[in-house]
């Protein structure tokens, strides 16, 4: 392996930074990017019948790639969400803990300084934050309202090219909502085989899928793709920290995994075991997920035709998330602390996620959506 030069300390990501900047108490939150959890109790309840009870779970070590049962439901989840031509197994898939450990292991194995990397922006901050600490050129794909969010192939062709090492995609797009669907998905691909990059599709919500959109790709028949999971988007359970890379290139997989045992080297065992809970019944999970994420859809629909003056969005295509603009307002950032400090409300600024602009994001996955927006409401109905 190269030694491999870090252009700067690492920084908080941008949302957790403005996060934990707050120095007011949050209630709730209208930017949660996770889908309404379940409580251990309830998950049980979806399984009695079917498994070990929690009290007689060794609590040993678990192995290091993730237990076989786990690794074989996440491959078969993949493979049912997909159009993969070569079947899928336990072999092409590693446990994280959580999504982001997963990632942070591709970004140090692959990226070295003044490699070029292309980010569709706005963002999860990381996605192009850990690619400018390894000192690589991040090359955006800015998406914009004026087009819906939406993506082109043009996008990928004006910056993709022989000095490419990398494209990071994810769909659906965090926090705009729109998707890349199955043909420019292709697209994308052939453009990855023909500068022969590497791929990294971020897939943590693809089950959120409640418009039935064409979502399926192929890029996992491509051996420099990888896609990355979590169970704490559409699954909603954040709480179980298990997140997961899945590729055909079995040779880079173990060289991702050298890179884990330096770090949580495995996963809890109890959070497996609940992990392996979730997909045994994840038809029924997402499907509740996709119901709740369509009822709030229809609520903030209801609540911009109230406040239409000062709100305006784009309902997502799929997803959780989604981009709200506020009118009328000078710094969105200073105007978001504001609304935490008086309500107790967490807003996201999307300046955080890369974007300019008088947005934030809006998370459509919580049970207590209609409350929180009440709230929210009532602050600006007296506010403006």
């Amino acid at each position: 392996m190269v030694n491999k030069k870090v252009s700067q300390s690492p920084l908080l990501p941008a949302h957790i930074a403005f996060t934990q900047g707050l120095t007011c108490t949050i209630h709730e939150s209208l930017s949660h990017s996770s889908a309404q959890s379940l409580s251990v109790g309830q998950l049980c309840a979806l399984s009695a019948t079917d498994f070990t009870p929690l009290t007689e779970i060794s609590l040993d070590y678990a192995s290091l790639k993730g237990s076989v049962e786990l690794r074989s439901q996440i491959s078969h989840f993949h493979q049912h969400l997909n159009q993969h031509e070569g079947q899928l197994d336990e072999k092409n898939v590693l446990t994280f803990c959580g999504a982001q450990e997963g990632l942070a292991a591709i970004y140090q194995l692959l990226l070295e300084e003044n490699d070029e990397v292309v980010v569709v922006t706005p963002c999860y901050p990381s996605l192009s934050t850990m690619a400018e600490q390894r000192g690589a050129i991040v090359k955006s794909i800015s998406l914009s309202a004026e087009t819906d969010w939406q993506l082109s192939i043009d996008d990928f062709k004006q910056r993709v090219n022989q000095r490419t090492k990398l494209i990071v995609l994810n769909s659906p797009h965090n926090p705009s909502g729109s998707i890349i669907d199955s043909d420019l998905a292709d697209e994308i691909l052939a453009l990855a085989q023909a500068f022969d990059c590497y791929l990294i599709a971020d897939d943590v919500a693809q089950a959120s899928n409640y418009h039935h959109l064409s979502l399926a790709h192929r890029f996992l028949d491509y051996e420099k793709a990888l896609v990355v999971g979590v169970l704490s988007k559409s699954f909603g359970l954040s709480g179980i920290r298990v997140g997961w890379v899945v590729s055909r290139n079995l040779s880079l997989l173990n060289e991702i995994l050298v890179i884990k045992s330096y770090g949580s080297i495995c996963c809890s065992v109890v959070d497996e075991h609940l992990a392996i809970m979730a997909f045994e019944h994840k038809d029924e999970i997402i499907e509740n997920t996709n119901r709740q994420i369509l009822a709030n859809i229809a609520l903030f629909e209801n609540f911009v035709e109230q406040h239409q003056s000062l709100v305006s969005w784009q309902s997502p295509q799929a997803g959780i998330l989604a981009l709200v603009e506020i009118k009328n307002v000078t710094k969105i950032e200073a105007w978001a602390q504001q609304v935490a400090e008086q309500t107790g409300i967490l807003i996201l600024p999307a300046t955080l996620f890369g974007l300019t602009g008088n947005y934030f994001r809006l998370g459509l996955g919580k049970s207590n959506f209609e409350q929180t927006l009440n709230c929210f409401s009532v602050y600006l109905s007296e506010k403006y």
